[in-house]
């Protein structure tokens, strides 16, 4: 996802400050996607050169004077046409454990095969986590941003899921081809 609809869509929701931004985009999807202010306050500066957003000065006692940001005609537009798109390409298969799948090698399949073991302990811990995190935003009241997040916490336990079993086919290919030998 690009850090530039998200802010677009943050704003056409509520003029904001950086700050403020920051803790929407947190409360949206910070379990799924980590931001700092420095890729917030870049982005920014990025769509206000594209004249997609805009900012007024807030004047404040005893501090700097602080930008809240709105989002301008031109950059609803942009935002309303990436809304409408299908995204064009699928989830990408760069996967870092795969790389080390490669560089691990088979020749002595014991390191692999425990890396496989604790990656996928690590998967069990992540469905474990957002399973948690789905229990307690059902008992809370039913806030209209409830159902994006559990759908993307849905997301988050599929892909979950299928690389677990992933590493499991990966074992038992490993283990198949320690057979044959």
């Amino acid at each position: 996802m690009s850090v530039k609809y998200a802010m677009l869509g943050i704003l056409a929701e509520k003029d904001l400050h950086g700050y403020e931004l920051k803790s929407s985009f947190d409360e949206k999807v910070g379990e799924f996607w980590s931001l700092n202010y420095g890729q917030i306050y870049s982005t920014l500066d990025r769509l206000e050169k594209e004249d997609l957003v805009t900012h007024d000065r807030q004047v404040q006692d005893k501090r700097p004077d602080r930008k809240i940001y709105s989002i301008t005609k031109k950059g609803r537009k942009e935002l309303d046409e990436w809304l409408a798109a299908p995204i064009n390409r699928v989830r990408a298969l760069r996967d870092e454990f795969f790389i080390k799948l490669v560089f691990t090698g088979t020749d002595n399949p014991g390191p692999v095969l425990d890396l496989i073991e604790k990656q996928k302990a690590l998967y069990l811990r992540q469905m474990n986590h957002l399973t948690h995190q789905k229990i307690a935003l059902k008992k809370k009241a039913k806030d209209p941003a409830a159902l994006t997040t559990e759908l993307l916490m849905d997301a988050g336990l599929f892909h979950a899921e299928a690389d677990i079993k992933w590493l499991t086919l990966c074992e038992a290919k490993i283990k198949a081809t320690l057979v044959k030998k």
